[in-house]
């Protein structure tokens, strides 16, 4: 459908500002290309609204509730979802962290002397000013009101809508 046939379609409907109508009146009143779809739009239009709309039945809905009561129900969820597909996600999340802890032992270094004082370490210093200033602060600040403020919200409507 191009511009031209939208345009009369919205004008035909009624569902174009008045500026747009008075615009389309007078492309009609002046272009013969608009004048000519007008004619052939408003034509259809006219027949469009003279044909009568069908209505179901008025025991349609019994009918189809009635042919939906006597299909079969189908069986619950677990025979629906295969147990081997359920298992073999298991397995491979079992064999995974198996895995994972093997890894772990193997690389500990089971011969170190025992001592009662621990080894000691110093952490780098890190220059954590750069990442807590007073905007990200507000920002995380802010970003918490907010999530506060739905959270409020949803249990609120949630009461609300329980009473």
């Amino acid at each position: 459908m191009n511009m031209i046939e939208q345009r009369i379609w919205d004008y035909l409907d009624e569902t174009c500002n008045e500026q747009e109508r008075k615009r389309i009146e007078y492309l009609v009143a002046t272009d013969s290309e608009y004048r000519a779809a007008y004619l052939e739009l408003e034509h259809l239009h006219q027949d469009l609204s003279k044909i009568d709309l069908d209505e179901p039945s008025m025991s349609f809905t019994r009918n189809v509730m009635g042919q939906i009561e006597s299909m079969p129900v189908p069986g619950s969820v677990k025979s629906l979802v295969d147990k081997r597909i359920i298992f073999g996600i298991a397995a491979f999340f079992l064999v995974s962290i198996v895995a994972l802890l093997a890894m772990v032992f193997k690389q500990i270094d089971w011969v170190q002397p025992v001592t009662d004082v621990l080894p000691q370490y110093k952490l780098p210093d890190v220059d954590y000013s750069f990442y807590i200033n007073s905007i990200y602060l507000r920002l995380f600040f802010f970003a918490d009101i907010i999530l506060g403020l739905y959270l409020l919200d949803g249990l609120l409507r949630k009461k609300m809508l329980s009473e």
